[in-house]
């Protein structure tokens, strides 16, 4: 029951700074829109790699896609890091999307952390932009 509340409060939390990014970005704040752009990059690579775990048949789909054989030993699927294995040495995964998500969510969050830093200097002196 708690990690639901967690989860939720996840959702709500990520969905607020959104919206305070969004805010920011419409007034011309350099690092809003740097957080606002990797964000949607982060979340567009990421629903491109969970489309490769869209699959009705993982078998089928080892045997024609990467003609490799399938091992229901070695099938794992996990969301993070995304994976779908057909055996230990093949995956439905591109082997490109998790390195770059890691890349771009370390962007975002350090974009996402100076956009906070700037509006926590901004409220402070609201002459300086």
């Amino acid at each position: 029951m708690l990690s639901e509340f967690l989860q939720v409060g996840a959702i709500v939390a990520g969905l607020w700074c959104l919206v305070a990014t969004v805010r920011r970005a419409a007034c011309g704040d350099r690092w809003a829109r740097w957080t606002l752009l990797l964000s949607v990059l982060t979340c567009g690579l990421y629903l491109w790699g969970l489309t490769h775990l869209l699959v009705l048949d993982v078998r089928e789909m080892c045997e024609l896609t990467l003609r490799t054989h399938f091992d229901p030993g070695e099938h794992m699927e996990t969301l993070l890091p995304l994976s779908m294995t057909c055996n230990a040495d093949e995956d439905l995964v591109p082997g490109y999307v998790n390195p770059v998500l890691a890349v771009l969510a370390t962007g975002t969050l350090a974009a996402g952390l100076g956009t906070v830093t700037r509006a926590v200097r901004t409220q402070r002196h609201p002459g300086r932009r």
